[in-house]
């Protein structure tokens, strides 16, 4: 490329060099400009250009004679100037300054950082300025994008319906998104900074959370899920689901954990709702008879050799007179009376259940017989107390029979057997009464 500082109708060097103003005058700067493959330019005290080096005419797609003595304005316009003017006035004030400006003269436009020095002349005062453009479009339009992107993730986070929390290798909290808050209670300003344990995790539910949180930045595991209670900060307790993802660097190193929470306290309300319905006597409120089995089952397969588990039948005695007499909606209400005031009588542990009818089974874990025949005596008590019809008179008592495993039986079949047994022979005794299974399994 020819020299474009200069137009055809110049002087010869020697001469020219006289021309050139300030530091452009010395040959050996100005071959080191006109040699430098960045556009460079000298501006005056007035801001006009007054020296360019060959770079400079080719990023300014014009001829050398339309740059010459104009102004940034009048050769990029006013949005140009205005973009520069901070750094020019930085620069004659004796600083060094940079800016950006989108390149809009050229096709397709392109970002350029530009640098700005002041030139001191012999007095000590500013003359004029240098600027040098730097091509940065691909490292500018990179980071539009990421920044972008990154917005663009901010605001996805902030609208699902799961709360983002992110923490740092020391549990620190540095991202609690907008749905967090909402989920949580929390505000971002109050997480942020914070231990992850700090605020809201159950206390009983602490050492078990922080061990799965080391698990995951030892590397032992990549993600977890789990379903916990958490406190709000209206103290409000509700159930959340956690989903805890381990980030790593390049290196493998865990840097930090990212979680997505969502409130599912409906869910489990619901998933309650429908399994107490779905173990519970409709009428009686008790529980059904495949679920007071299974209880059946599970404790005595939990049983140890030194437990033992009393099983009380129950049979009404005079309840199908009283449905025959007073009609279905009236024993219904004795026969709730009666199941209602068992249950009160039970221990939190032991389990009362409806086997069809009028017929109830009770499970109960006992330290001896005695305690197995006191049992079968307080059902027997309290429902005479409460199998009473006030506007009729009429009343319904119950027989109990008792079978204790592993004295009587070891299996449920043979345990429910033997306690039907007895029940059928306080029956026989004159009813409203218990019997205790006399079969051991021993024979004695």
């Amino acid at each position: 490329m020819s020299d474009s500082s200069t137009d055809e109708t110049m002087p010869a060097d020697a001469d020219r060099a006289e021309m050139l103003p300030g530091l452009a005058a010395v040959p050996e700067v100005r071959s080191l400009l006109e040699a430098v493959d960045l556009p460079i330019g000298r501006w005056d005290a007035e801001g006009r250009l007054t020296f360019f080096n060959p770079p400079y005419v080719s990023w300014a797609r014009r001829a050398p004679q339309e740059l010459r003595g104009r102004t940034l304005a009048e050769l990029y316009g006013d949005e140009a100037w205005h973009a520069a003017r901070p750094a020019f006035d930085r620069g004659f004030s004796g600083h060094q300054a940079h800016y950006l400006r989108l390149l809009r003269h050229l096709e397709p436009p392109r970002w350029a950082r530009i640098q700005v020095f002041p030139e001191r002349g012999s007095n000590g005062r500013i003359d004029a300025i240098y600027t040098i453009a730097h091509d940065v479009h691909d490292d500018i339009t990179a980071a539009m994008a990421l920044k972008r992107s990154n917005w663009l993730l901010e605001q996805a986070l902030d609208n699902l319906p799961w709360g983002v929390i992110e923490s740092n290798a020391d549990l620190i909290i540095t991202r609690w998104s907008h749905s967090a808050e909402t989920i949580l209670g929390y505000t971002e300003t109050e997480r942020l900074g914070t231990h992850r344990l700090a605020m809201g995790v159950p206390e009983e539910e602490r050492a078990r959370t922080l061990a799965v949180y080391e698990r995951l930045l030892r590397g032992e595991i990549d993600s977890w899920v789990e379903q916990a209670q958490y406190i709000r900060k209206d103290r409000r307790r509700i159930w959340v689901e956690w989903t805890l993802s381990a980030l790593r660097d390049e290196e493998g190193h865990v840097v930090s954990l990212l979680t997505f929470v969502r409130d599912i306290t409906h869910q489990i309300d619901t998933h309650a709702r429908l399994l107490h319905r779905a173990e519970r006597d409709a009428l009686t409120g008790v529980l059904s008879r495949r679920a007071v089995m299974e209880r059946l089952e599970t404790a005595l397969a939990r049983r140890t050799r030194e437990d033992r588990l009393a099983l009380c039948f129950i049979d009404l005695d005079g309840f199908k007179q009283i449905n025959d007499r007073l009609g279905h909606v009236r024993g219904d209400r004795l026969l709730v009376q009666v199941a209602h005031a068992m249950q009160d009588a039970l221990r939190r542990d032991d389990a009362i259940g409806r086997i069809g009818g009028d017929e109830f089974v009770v499970l109960s874990a006992v330290a001896d017989l005695a305690a197995a025949q006191s049992l079968a005596a307080k059902l027997v008590e309290v429902s005479a107390a409460a199998g009473y019809d006030l506007l009729s008179g009429l009343r319904v008592t119950a027989s109990v029979g008792v079978a204790v495993a592993p004295i009587h039986a070891r299996s449920s079949f043979e345990l429910l057997q033997r306690a039907d047994d007895a029940m059928y022979a306080a029956k026989q005794e004159g009813k409203n009464r218990w019997a205790l299974c006399h079969r051991r399994i021993d024979g004695g």
